[in-house]
């Protein structure tokens, strides 16, 4: 039977589960009136292809260096060595403490592992690849198992506590009055004036952890969020 830690830990687990994937994203909301659906091929580490409706092609590569040590130099002008900046799928890098059914129960800490697949639009995408931040800080009030467009699923009712730690506070997955009182003590732009949402619906595809379900549970944007489809996984 599924349970919340199973959820936290599959929600630390994307870096880990997949290397390519093929993806619809469509956003939903009662204020959205035009085909806000995009596809998108990602190719870790650091390539990505995205095309909106109108066909407007988005290309980024952010393909990591060469792996090893790097000289730079020191203030007295001698050479010192630096690592390389690596991903997690890199041989070299450090690796996750795996629970026995193989996702993580804890991530590297290491400040040389890079996390982020490449953004489109804002943060909002980056954590949609990899929701870590649904990991911690946040109350799993209901998990259960399901199959989303035949693709095993976690599907979870959450609400954001005071620990929540998003990838950015503009952007979060879960954007109420915790990330909002986060942006204003940032000295980030003003949030929007209206009610939040206090709970959210959530949903984690098992095989690459990406999250392919959003939803505003109540304040004004009730029923807001995103769906996704995945077309083709490569998996680890």
């Amino acid at each position: 039977m599924v349970d919340d830690e199973t959820f936290r830990a599959l929600a630390r687990s994307s870096p880990w589960r997949w290397r390519s994937v093929e993806l619809t994203r469509t956003l939903v909301g009662d204020a959205i009136t035009a085909d806000h659906a995009v596809r998108a091929w990602i190719d870790r580490p650091g390539r990505m292809r995205v095309v909106e409706p109108d066909g407007t092609e988005h290309l980024v590569d952010e393909t990591p260096a060469e792996r090893g040590l790097v000289l730079v130099g020191s203030s007295d002008g001698s050479p010192v060595e630096q690592p390389v900046i690596t991903v997690p799928l890199d041989p070299e890098a450090p690796q996750p403490v795996r629970r026995p059914d193989g996702l993580v129960a804890r991530r590297p800490s290491d400040v040389t592992v890079a996390y982020d697949d490449p953004m489109y639009e804002n943060y909002l995408w980056v954590a949609m690849l990899d929701p870590v931040e649904l990991s911690g800080g946040v109350d799993v009030l209901s998990v259960r198992e399901t199959v989303r467009e035949g693709r095993d699923t976690l599907e979870a009712t959450v609400r954001p506590t005071a620990g929540y730690d998003p990838r950015c506070t503009c952007c979060a997955l879960l954007f109420g009055e915790v990330a909002a009182g986060l942006l204003r003590a940032e000295g980030g732009p003003e949030p929007e004036d209206r009610a939040f949402a206090d709970e959210f619906s959530v949903a984690l595809d098992v095989e690459t952890g990406i999250c392919v379900l959003l939803r505003e549970l109540g304040g004004d944007d009730d029923g807001a969020g995103f769906d996704v489809s995945l077309a083709a996984v490569t998996a680890v």
